[in-house]
């Protein structure tokens, strides 16, 4: 249990550098040590759901998030999450690791095609934000559709869908990529949270062993947040294509075990 907890957090510090939650690792470790996809995914969503909330608030500190933006996401993505959440229990787990398995494919897709900000895509009616010292325009009825999509597959597989929702929002929202990263917080919180009450519905939760792996994450999530100005991206991003490659594969080799 305390090797366990310790890669969380260190999963946590590093993910939280950039707003990131882990689902993507958390659950596949989980799988791997035997717990049911179930009670993986749950366990999953509630550290999400912890980590969210530390660092929303660092980075609230540092003047990072629009809330404007992040609560127009919210909820969008807390609605699609909670449905995804509460259908998840009455899909066979072979479909869900499958699901599982292609978000991460994608992520790293977008992981390894970074957006920048000169690649924004000026597609339909566009809210203009002015936040953090930075100006750009908001397309709310091109993105909002798309992320209610995204959070409903991330509750239903028991993550928080930053890794897909982060780089929708720079390259369609024109939103800054440090101000994406920050705002991103704020939607593993609620999104894990709105998941992780509807799967809670269905399935019972081993709360001793999930309330552990959360003070872990939780330590991770806030050393990680406060480091978050001092990392430099790139430096990161060759090893999360490696962790979230090796992740993807093993869910597909764990579909036929």
């Amino acid at each position: 249990m305390i090797l366990l907890g310790i890669s969380f957090y260190a999963i946590a510090f590093v993910l939280s550098m950039l707003g990131k939650g882990g689902g993507e690792f958390y659950v596949p470790i989980l799988i791997t040590l035997g717990i049911p996809y179930q009670q993986a995914a749950a366990t999953s969503l509630f550290i999400l759901m912890v980590s969210g909330f530390l660092m929303m608030i660092v980075y609230h500190k540092k003047a990072l998030i629009d809330w404007t933006t992040g609560a127009t996401v919210i909820i969008t993505t807390s609605l699609g999450s909670f449905l995804g959440g509460f259908i998840s229990p009455n899909i066979d787990p072979k479909w869900l690791k499958l699901t599982f398995a292609i978000l991460l494919f994608i992520s790293l897709w977008f992981i390894s095609h970074p957006p920048k900000q000169k690649e924004t895509l000026k597609i339909g009616p566009r809210l203009k934000r002015r936040c953090c010292g930075e100006i750009y325009e908001f397309p709310l009825f091109i993105v909002l559709p798309i992320i209610f999509i995204i959070g409903f597959l991330a509750g239903m597989v028991g993550i928080s869908g930053g890794g897909l929702i982060v780089p929708l929002l720079i390259i369609l929202g024109d939103t800054p990529i440090r101000i994406a990263f920050a705002t991103n917080s704020i939607m593993v919180l609620f999104s894990s949270l709105t998941g992780f009450i509807g799967r809670g519905l269905k399935i019972s939760i081993d709360w001793k062993f999930t309330l552990i792996l959360a003070i872990f994450v939780g330590l991770g999530a806030l050393s990680g947040a406060h480091f978050s100005s001092k990392i430099k991206v790139h430096q990161l991003r060759k090893i999360f294509l490696w962790v979230i490659g090796t992740a993807g594969i093993w869910m597909i080799v764990k579909i036929f075990l």
